[in-house]
């Protein structure tokens, strides 16, 4: 029988059981294509990742990442996840300060920087970030990993504001009256960038979501971002919710690609003028997502994102292969 250990890690959060999860399996050069989707219709997460070796020079790993219907090209916060389990289970060396890692993925080649101090436990936990073991051994702090993420291009959307209202459950003129544009971003993903006026009609809103799926089908988009500069936490740029049904995801936790879209989009309309931002997501207000956002030249449009922030290992488990079947303990 084959053995395989999946870790459910939780992204943009320090605290276990929040943020956004996702499986990773690290050690994934037996499986087919066929065998890491069942795996991760299994699983029933957002996504579920595969670390595998790579097929070009520069890539440390190749991380591919499955819904539980669906290969898909790239998961901001999946590729977080398999960066953190990979780094705890020592198979990228860490050094004081930034470590910079390329993977390898079918959206390209993506960079990502670990930024981490050497230290004790006691001064870990006083000194910020996330206390992290390396290896089963005491490590350091984790401070943040940040993905590299490019914003492809933008396009006007030929959705309406009253027909979006109307499959999100809300009234036209929360849209209307932003006085922003619906527009679509891509990151590898096309995103339907949708601002509402209040963080309160975003929160309670109850989507209907097979037509939000049909919807995003017929506009050649994959997820919709529903998003306010009206926030529940005064450090925070932006509020948002984001739903993926088109990709088999009824709604994401915390969408790090689509942040970094919202971030160009906020920039290019002149919304905000720094380009470093912390933006907040979910329904549950006491458990919000923190979603780290920099501008590389906030002068550019499209332009180079890094989003990012810490991770925890929640669930570890087991996984057996026999005869084609999963055991999974």
């Amino acid at each position: 029988m084959q053995n395989l250990v999946m870790k459910q890690v939780d992204v943009f959060t320090a605290k276990p059981f929040s943020g956004n999860p996702a499986g990773v399996i690290t050690e994934a050069d037996s499986l087919s294509s066929e065998m890491m989707l069942a795996i991760a219709n299994e699983m029933n997460l957002a996504e579920t990742t595969f670390a595998t070796l790579p097929s070009r020079d520069e890539a440390l790993f190749k991380i591919r990442f499955f819904t539980p219907s669906d290969e898909i090209r790239l998961s901001g916060h999946a590729l977080i996840a398999s960066c953190y389990a990979l780094i705890e289970d020592g198979r990228i060396p860490v050094e004081d300060g930034v470590t910079k890692t390329l993977f390898e993925t079918k959206a390209g080649i993506i960079q990502v920087d670990v930024h981490f101090r050497h230290c004790n436990a006691e001064r870990a936990g006083t000194s910020g970030g996330v206390a992290m073991a390396i290896g089963g051994k005491e490590a350091g702090v984790l401070e943040k990993i940040m993905l590299h993420q490019s914003i492809k291009q933008f396009r006007p959307s030929n959705i309406t504001a009253q027909e979006i209202a109307k499959t999100l459950g809300i009234d036209a003129s929360e849209i209307l009256r932003t006085g922003l544009p619906l527009e679509i971003i891509s990151t590898g993903l096309e995103q339907l960038m949708i601002p509402v006026a209040r963080k309160e009609t975003i929160r309670e809103m109850n989507p209907d979501l097979i037509k939000l799926g049909l919807m995003n089908r017929r506009s050649g988009t994959h997820s919709n971002h529903v998003f306010a500069i009206d926030t529940y936490s005064a450090d925070c740029t932006a509020y948002m919710r984001h739903f993926a049904p088109a990709l088999g995801m009824w709604e994401d936790p915390a969408s790090g690609t689509a942040a970094a879209g919202l971030a160009s989009y906020l920039l290019r309309h002149g919304v905000v003028t720094s380009g470093n931002m912390i933006i907040e997501q979910g329904r549950d207000t006491d458990n919000l997502a923190r979603i780290l956002v920099e501008a590389m030249n906030a002068e550019e449009s499209p332009g180079e994102m890094r989003i990012g922030g810490i991770a925890v290992t929640s669930i570890t488990r087991r996984i057996g292969i026999e005869n084609g079947e999963l055991i999974v303990s």
